[in-house]
């Protein structure tokens, strides 16, 4: 089994600069079990970091250990914020296997003053401590935004936005959305009594919900730009076949000021990853970043910190209103006995309707689960709180 560590997926990010992409998938020998940091100090709201261990693609799961770290957030006057462990939610990616997460409530801090992690591994002992961190003040969204594409049958996701103070800017989305199977099942199998029972009239598989992050981080700078501002920079596209676009869609972006070091940080890795760099040039995992273990300083940390106060701004599309979507159904039914119900469903068919015909008796229709049950393609039938749509 292939493994990357939280590294690897932060490394591999698209970074995006004046809207070209660069991959980069960073060769890791070592198996020195070095930490790896991923996140920031978001000012005025909730700070999450992960931490895991730098292993060999080849490492099987027996070589993989999830660190176990507690640590606070400090202020240059004092202040601390303790760290609570964060489990998963279900909501966005899931979480990388050997990775663990804390959240620092961070809402109640002030930008006017410079921040640090402070964390310890608990399985070694080691303590480890980030640079003082003058905090970015947040940058201004003036429009989040979609265009329909027509010609290339897509949805681009636009972001006009200007600069409050600094020049250079990192962004990452989530995005929800609502989609619904090819047709309606109004009843369901019991394997158990071999019989067919109709939905309670608030239960259906039909309408479902699905949660993403973005996969990658992408960086921008207007620092060469006459204005300091981007104008429906097209950052994320949907084709129209895509079940994101068949009900309602939600995607909502957070963006940040980085400052010179943290986007020097980055901007080596895009030299790395464009394979435009010297032969004297460090790859990822050489990369001097801002945290260090302070209990002993020949420990290599992965990763780089950033304190800002991040901007956030939602939109939503609705397939009722631009019927854009022009997603193919391909389902079909079929009569099914009640003693080939248990063979069916062994087959990934279920029921979908069923009536009474005065000659033949009651009639069981059957379809593919796929068509019929919009879980079985992922979705869920959690639906967020503040959900727009009524549906069930």
């Amino acid at each position: 089994m292939k493994h990357l560590n939280l590294f690897a997926a932060l490394a591999a990010s698209i970074l995006a600069v004046s809207a070209c992409i660069y991959p980069f998938d960073p060769v890791i020998e070592s198996m020195d079990g070095r930490m790896v940091v991923e996140g920031d100090i978001h000012i005025g709201s909730i700070s999450t970091f992960t931490f895991s261990r730098v292993y060999p693609i080849y490492a099987d799961d027996s070589a993989i250990t999830t660190p176990i770290v507690e640590g606070y957030i400090e202020g240059e006057d004092g202040t601390r914020v303790q760290s609570t462990s964060k489990p998963y939610d279900g909501y966005g990616s899931s979480p990388e296997y050997g990775s663990f997460s804390l959240s620092f409530d961070t809402r109640d801090l002030t930008a006017d003053q410079k921040y640090r992690l402070c964390f310890k591994d608990q399985e070694s002992g080691a303590v480890y401590e980030s640079d003082w961190i003058e905090v970015c003040p947040p940058p201004v969204i003036d429009d989040l935004s979609y265009i329909l594409d027509k010609d290339r049958g897509e949805l681009n996701v636009a972001l006009s936005m200007h600069c409050n103070g600094r020049s250079h800017f990192r962004w990452h989305f989530d995005e929800v959305w609502e989609y619904r199977a090819d047709a309606k099942a109004i009843c369901y199998y019991v394997p158990s009594t071999n019989m067919i029972q109709d939905f309670p009239e608030n239960q259906n598989i039909f309408y479902c919900w699905r949660y993403n992050s973005s996969p990658s981080i992408k960086i921008f700078s207007t620092k060469d730009q006459v204005d300091d501002r981007f104008v429906d920079l097209e950052f994320h596209r949907i084709q129209r076949t895509d079940k994101r676009l068949q009900v309602l869609y939600q995607i909502k972006v957070y963006l940040e000021a980085l400052n010179e070091d943290a986007y020097a940080y980055w901007q080596n890795i895009r030299e790395n990853s464009q394979n435009q760099g010297t032969i004297f040039s460090p790859i990822p995992s050489q990369m001097s970043g801002n945290i260090h273990c302070i209990s002993d300083p020949s420990v290599l940390v992965i990763g780089f910190i950033n304190a800002a106060e991040q901007t956030e701004a939602e939109m939503y599309y609705d397939n009722s209103v631009e019927q854009f979507y022009k997603g193919d159904s391909n389902f079909e039914f079929f009569e099914v006995r009640p003693d080939e119900f248990a063979l069916y469903y062994s087959q990934d068919y279920i029921p979908y309707d069923h009536y009474l015909d005065l000659d033949s008796g009651e009639v069981y229709l059957w379809g593919a689960r796929r068509c019929l049950d919009c879980t079985s393609v992922g979705g869920t039938k959690d639906k967020p709180s503040y959900w727009p749509n009524d549906h069930i």
